[in-house]
């Protein structure tokens, strides 16, 4: 009856250990499951984080685009056409700062003459 009682008691004890052997295996498979779960949601939340970054700029660059045609539309003609001519001047800023940094040498713009009036000399005017 101790024998029984003996070999009973090892059983358990061997079952104990199998147990526990199995929890460890069962947890490290359970382990390396939630580690590669997590890395999806880390990966997902990090394509969630830059889609919503897209979206804020997209939305940002139409609300200032909005703006500038509602200031723009509330200028008058003669604003509106010195406005034309500064960006026209800015553009041809911009064309003299690329040929410079590409090693070329602008040319100088001629004045046109102050009063912008060009004079015609004929032989037909009256003498005095």
């Amino acid at each position: 009856m101790w024998e029984d009682f003996g070999k009973v008691l090892r059983n358990v004890a061997y079952a104990g250990v199998g147990v526990a052997a199995l929890a460890v295996e069962k947890a490290g498979e359970v382990g390396k499951v939630l580690v590669e779960k997590g890395e999806i949601a880390v990966e997902q939340g990090r394509q969630f984080n830059d889609e919503l970054q897209q979206k804020l700029q997209d939305a940002a660059q139409k609300r200032q685009e909005e703006r500038f045609n509602e200031t723009v539309s509330s200028l008058s003609a003669q604003e509106r056409e010195e406005l034309r001519r500064r960006l026209a001047e800015l553009d041809e800023l911009e064309r003299e700062a690329e040929a410079c940094a590409q090693g070329e040498v602008p040319e100088e713009p001629q004045e046109p003459p102050a009063d912008n009036i060009t004079q015609i000399h004929t032989d037909d005017q009256p003498k005095e």
